[in-house]
């Protein structure tokens, strides 16, 4: 089996190396990392200083390719087109800023960001090493959005200054002193390195992101894992279309807060504040913040409590809080953000809970953790919301965020999905759950945001109570939702409910 790899190009060049697939289609413990990766969970960073002007079109030459390969270059560059305010022109021109060659001896590689300008004139600043007419469409996909994400400034995931795996340093030394001959420095430089935050800005961890590779479970001390990414994560979408203001034009806001944003995960805490700077300009009154769970991994052996505060809203962000309190060990929790525009009369959103303070949720250890949220009796000016838990399970208290819209609204849709639409709540250690979607016809004219948060939960208590929400492969037609755990945990089932605007 050939490994093939990818590296992202600086001036001076530096040597960092990652492993795609195969042209098999497998992966191997060394080929599936060759530059960095992180912890827990991954997101995307970007170089600002190697970023283009937003609303730029970036000239794109092809210095060879069939005219086979180059349509499907063209087609998942477009990709990022989608939601960061930026063009590509493939043009005739080789002074273009981008130049792709496909020298099949050096692998698949980009230049960062505006580096590609300092590049000699008819020298490559991007490189496709393993491309041929017969290469399968995920394989173009994922290198190929990969890539055009380095010419955006993206820069690697495990790299990204909030990256923070729990790296089983051994194997790794082993895994690349056998397949690639590196050295103890090589793997320290190539794997474990880190950027600063003085150099790159970043988003929360996302495993899923296109800017990650996967990584083995024998690669980290607690048995984390990252998969084979080949489209953008909702967590890429919203990241780039901050980066890249411009594109999205529906009222609503989404996005996502991590605990792991500002502070490591095994230093748990009880406070854990951050702000959200919305992008674009300020908006004209301040708006309304709704707050629901996407992610949490909380200590087994006391009440799981978790409070989700919005602390401060202006017409340009919002200060997020994420609160455990007493002897709780939050090492990690993670909410999804709505933000619903002032006086605007379609959308209205509030929150729900059984005792003061609002949105917070606590219940009893030694015994499993189940909740579950839901409305009945919808009608145009009413609803009724429960917030229940069932068998011996102890809830002293839980609330709810709440929103509504127009059916039949355009530009909007939601749904729920459950881990029980694709597997029984007996296959507890099935921790990867995911299944398509499919929005109503013609709802959009684009790939929306995803809005998504837990409703439903009946986790075991003998270990961490973990979860992560996420979605990918995101187009105006659909989206694949994904229902994880991680580690030991036992998720008998996990229920969500999203929004797609």
């Amino acid at each position: 089996m050939s490994i093939h790899f990818c590296a992202q190009a600086f001036l001076p060049v530096e040597k960092a190396w990652d492993a795609p697939l195969s042209p098999a289609g497998g992966i191997t413990p060394a080929a599936a990392l060759a530059t960095p990766a992180p912890d827990a969970p991954l997101a995307i960073g970007l170089y600002v200083r190697k970023m283009w002007v937003p609303g730029r079109t970036l000239r794109c030459y092809f210095m060879g390719g069939s005219p086979f390969v180059q349509s499907k270059i063209r087609q998942y560059a477009a990709v990022w087109e989608q939601y960061a305010n930026i063009h590509f022109d493939f043009v005739d021109d080789n002074t273009a800023e981008i130049r792709i060659n496909f020298d099949q001896n050096v692998g698949s590689w980009s230049y960062l960001g505006t580096d590609a300008l300092l590049r000699p004139a008819g020298l490559a600043t991007m490189n496709y090493g393993w491309f041929n007419d017969n290469t399968p469409d995920d394989e173009f996909s994922r290198t190929v959005v990969h890539e055009f994400g380095h010419a955006l400034g993206c820069v690697h995931e495990h790299q990204q200054p909030n990256a923070n795996i729990q790296w089983n340093r051994p194997v790794v030394y082993d895994a690349y002193w056998r397949s690639q001959r590196w050295t103890r420095a090589d793997v320290d430089a190539q794997v474990f390195a880190h950027y600063t935050a003085a150099e790159v800005t970043s988003s929360v961890f996302d495993n899923l992101s296109i800017m990650e590779y996967a990584i083995p479970a024998q690669f980290t001390l607690n048995g984390w894992s990252a998969p084979i990414n080949t489209h953008l994560s909702q967590t890429d979408i919203t990241f780039i279309t901050g980066m890249y203001p411009g594109v999205n034009v529906s009222p609503l806001n989404t996005g996502v807060f991590n605990s792991m944003s500002v502070r490591p995960w095994d230093t748990p805490t009880l406070d854990n504040r951050g702000t959200i700077n919305f992008s674009g300009a300020p908006l004209p009154a301040v708006p309304q913040i709704l707050l629901g769970l996407n992610w949490f991994d909380i200590g087994y052996r006391t009440n799981f409590r978790i409070r989700s505060l919005v602390e401060q809203v202006t017409t340009s962000s919002c200060t997020i809080n994420l609160q455990s309190w007493a002897d709780t060990v939050n090492y990690s929790t993670g909410v999804s953000w709505l933000q619903i525009p002032a006086n605007n009369q379609d959308f209205q959103g509030g929150t729900f809970d059984t005792t003061d303070p609002s949105r917070t949720t606590a219940l009893g250890p030694g015994r499993n953790l189940r909740a579950k949220v839901y409305a009945t009796d919808v009608q145009t000016d009413s609803f009724n919301i429960h917030v229940d838990s069932r068998s011996d399970t102890l809830l002293w208290n839980a609330g709810a965020a709440w929103f509504a819209y127009p059916t039949n609204k355009k530009g909007i849709t939601s749904g729920t999905c459950n881990t029980s639409d694709v597997r029984s709540w007996e296959q507890a250690t099935q921790l990867a759950n995911s299944k398509p979607v499919t929005f109503p016809n013609q709802t959009f004219d684009k790939a929306p945001r995803i809005f998504m948060a837990v409703n439903d939960l009946d986790i075991g208590y003998r270990t961490n109570a973990r979860i992560h929400l996420s979605s990918s492969n995101v187009t105006k037609t659909g989206m694949e939702w994904h229902i994880d755990a991680w580690g030991d945990t036992e998720m008998y089932s996990a229920g969500v409910s999203w929004i797609a605007c």
